[in-house]
C-alpha cells in the first residue's frame, strides 16, 4: 500500500449543542511512519470488520441530482490523483457537518481521510475516528489517566475503490461500516458517502453457502467435521431469520471461532468479505438456496448414497415416478472400480 495523501480534520459536537464546529487543517499531514502505522491498523480493521459494500445511489430521474459527494470526487479527482486534496477534504468535511447537523448525535470526531494505491489501484478511505480513555504510567510510575485514540474498533467508515467507480468494473465498490447504534443516527455517515446497499438475495446467499465450504477446506477440516460447520451455519441462519433477527458475517465468524477454529480469529470474514466473494456484513437469506449447506442421505444394508443438497437436478437428478436416481458427474474412483469390476 502506498500513502498518496492524508489528512485530518475535527468534527466537534457537544452534548448540548445542535451544531457542530469543523476545526480543519490547512496543509496536508505528513506521510510519516505515525501515519503508515495508523493507516496499516485501519486497513486492518477493515478486513476483520464486518462491512456493507455498496455503489453511490443512482438517481431516479435523468433530471434529479447525483449525490453532492461524487460530485465533489468528480471536481477534485482526475487521472489517479487529486489536483488539491486539502480543498477536496475540506469540501467534504463541510458537508459531512450538514448531515451531522441534521441528526440527534451528540458527538462528531476526527474524520481522517487516505488516498492510496494498491495493486495499482486507488482507494480512498474516509474513518470516523474517536478518543477513549486509557491508562498510563507518569515519570513518577503513578497511574494516569488519558485520552487516546480508540483503534479497536470502527465507528464509522467507507473505503472507496476509486478505480472500480470510474471504470465500471464493478457495483460492489463501495464497503461502508456504520456504527451499532440508533441505525437512524448512525447512518448519516452512509448518506453522507452518498453510498446504497446493494443486496441480492439468492446470489449472496449462494456465495454464503460457498465461503461456508471454503471456510472449511482452508481450515483441513475432515469430512464429518466439515459437515459440522455446514450444519451449524444452516441451523444458526434458519434460527436468526425465526426469530426475525438479521444474519450478520461477523455473528457466524465469531460462532465460528469460538466453537471450532479459537486459535484462528476471523478468517470466516476475511474470506467471506475478499475476493471474488465481496459480502455485505447483514446477508439477505433466501432458504431456498441456503439448503446448498445440507446433504441428503440413505442407505441400506448394502447400499449408503450421500450428497450436498445443492446437486439436485445439476448432477444428481431424482425421478419420483420411477423412484431412480441419475448420478452424471461419477467420482474418478468409483468410475475405475466399476471399469475394472466389468473387465
Amino acid at each position: 500500500m502506498n500513502i498518496e495523501n492524508i489528512i485530518v480534520h475535527e468534527v466537534r459536537k457537544e452534548e448540548d449543542q445542535s451544531v457542530a464546529t469543523i476545526y480543519a487543517r490547512d496543509e496536508e499531514n505528513t506521510v510519516d511512519a505515525h501515519a503508515q502505522t495508523l493507516s496499516t491498523q485501519l486497513s486492518g480493521l477493515f478486513r476483520k470488520t464486518g462491512l456493507l459494500t455498496g455503489r453511490f445511489e443512482t438517481p431516479e430521474n435523468p433530471d434529479d441530482p447525483q449525490p453532492h459527494f461524487v460530485t465533489l470526487l468528480e471536481t477534485h479527482f482526475d487521472e489517479d490523483s487529486f489536483e488539491n486534496f486539502v480543498a477536496f477534504s475540506d469540501a467534504a468535511t463541510r458537508y459531512f457537518k450538514q448531515k451531522l447537523d441534521g441528526t440527534g448525535a451528540s458527538k462528531g470526531g476526527y474524520l481522517w481521510f487516505n488516498h492510496y494505491t494498491y495493486n495499482e489501484e486507488n482507494f480512498l478511505s474516509i474513518v470516523l475516528l474517536r478518543k477513549k480513555n486509557g491508562l498510563a504510567l507518569s515519570n513518577d510510575l503513578t497511574l494516569d489517566q488519558i485520552e487516546q485514540l480508540d483503534l479497536d474498533k470502527l465507528h464509522m467508515a467507507a473505503r472507496i475503490n476509486l478505480t472500480a467507480w470510474l471504470s465500471g468494473a464493478s457495483t460492489r465498490y463501495i464497503a461502508f461500516r456504520i456504527g451499532r447504534g440508533a441505525k437512524d443516527v448512525t447512518e448519516y455517515f452512509a448518506k453522507f458517502v452518498g453510498c446504497e446497499e446493494y443486496t441480492r438475495a439468492r446470489a449472496d446467499t449462494q456465495n454464503l453457502v460457498q465461503v461456508t465450504k471454503r471456510y472449511c477446506a482452508n481450515n483441513n477440516f475432515s469430512d464429518d467435521k466439515s459437515e459440522d460447520v455446514k450444519q451449524f451455519v444452516f441451523e444458526r441462519c434458519n434460527t436468526w431469520l425465526d426469530e426475525g433477527e438479521p444474519v450478520l458475517l461477523e455473528r457466524i465468524s465469531e460462532l465460528l471461532d469460538s466453537s471450532f477454529t479459537p486459535e484462528v480469529q476471523g478468517r470466516f470474514l476475511e474470506i467471506a468479505q475478499g475476493d471474488p466473494f465481496f459480502l455485505s456484513n447483514e446477508i439477505p437469506i433466501e432458504k431456498s438456496a441456503l439448503r446448498g449447506l445440507t446433504r441428503y442421505s440413505g442407505k441400506t444394508q448394502k447400499l449408503s448414497l450421500s450428497f450436498d443438497s445443492d446437486l439436485i437436478n445439476i448432477s444428481v437428478f431424482y425421478n419420483e415416478s420411477d423412484e431412480e436416481i441419475r448420478i452424471t458427474d461419477v467420482p474418478i474412483k468409483l468410475k475405475e472400480q466399476l471399469a475394472t469390476e466389468e473387465a
